[in-house]
């Protein structure tokens, strides 16, 4: 056989396996992510029966009213951001969601090092937050706007502007915020600095463990598949039950 024949068989044969790995990693991908699409994973579906989602601008179509009966109990929904950002969807999806039955809860995304009482008058400002919604939440994490903070300087200034945003909110609405956060920025700025706040912990491969002592609520999935709503969406379980549900409400 040529040398030119000898490249087209391994050229062909590179490329088939190339394609079949391919097809083994989506396979084995979809097969390992399945549990974090829906509700209905037995280990969880019975252990957590309050369900919530949390939706921002960058969601699709809702239909609200579908979604309560699909079982869901609460939503947060993204109100503002920084010192001046205002999801555009934010009012509407209030009053949609609240007419339809929903616990509507609204959080804002901390900008890093900005300042905190601007920030907490700013969410204040633009956000819904009646008797009976839940408890105004923090999403702390990281984004391109927010870095990790490994020097002394910019992480000294983050902690102290985050705790007036904190405490500028807890005396506004008389309760502790949720403070959502992930693992990574839990350990950097959550875990020795706010020991009194409930906390909204996203991780999208293990439940919760002792380490997070006051998580309320569990972010599992980004990609969740749920009746009413047109593409995915972020689902929530509530620790708690239901009757205990009732401690994530305002006045």
């Amino acid at each position: 056989m040529s040398k030119k024949g000898q490249r087209v068989i391994r050229g062909t044969a590179f490329v088939l396996v190339l394609l079949f790995s391919t097809i083994i990693y989506r396979f084995f991908s979809s097969s390992s992510e399945e549990i974090i699409h829906s509700f209905d994973h037995p280990l969880f579906s019975k252990k957590y029966l309050v369900r919530g989602v949390d939706v921002s601008h960058h969601n699709s179509y809702i239909n609200w009213s579908q979604l309560r009966k699909e079982n869901i109990t609460f939503v947060y929904l993204k109100s503002t951001e920084g010192t001046s950002h205002n999801d555009r969807e934010y009012k509407k999806n209030y009053r949609l969601a609240r007419e339809a039955g929903l616990r509507v809860g609204s959080y804002h995304f901390y900008t890093f090092g900005r300042d905190g009482q601007k920030q907490a008058s700013h969410f204040i400002r633009h956000s819904t937050s009646e008797s009976g919604d839940m408890i105004p939440a923090i999403d702390v994490e990281h984004s391109p706007f927010n870095r990790p903070c490994n020097d002394k300087e910019s992480y000294s200034k983050m902690i102290r502007e985050l705790r007036i945003l904190e405490n500028a909110l807890f005396k506004h609405y008389g309760k502790r915020p949720v403070i959502y956060t992930n693992k990574e920025c839990y350990r950097m700025y959550i875990k020795d600095n706010f020991r009194d706040n409930p906390l909204w912990i996203c991780d999208l491969d293990n439940e919760p463990g002792s380490d997070y002592k006051n998580w309320v609520i569990w972010q599992f999935s980004h990609k969740g598949k749920i009746a009413g709503v047109e593409e995915i969406i972020d689902l929530n379980y509530y620790r708690h039950s239901f009757d205990d549900f009732k401690k994530m409400l305002l006045p």
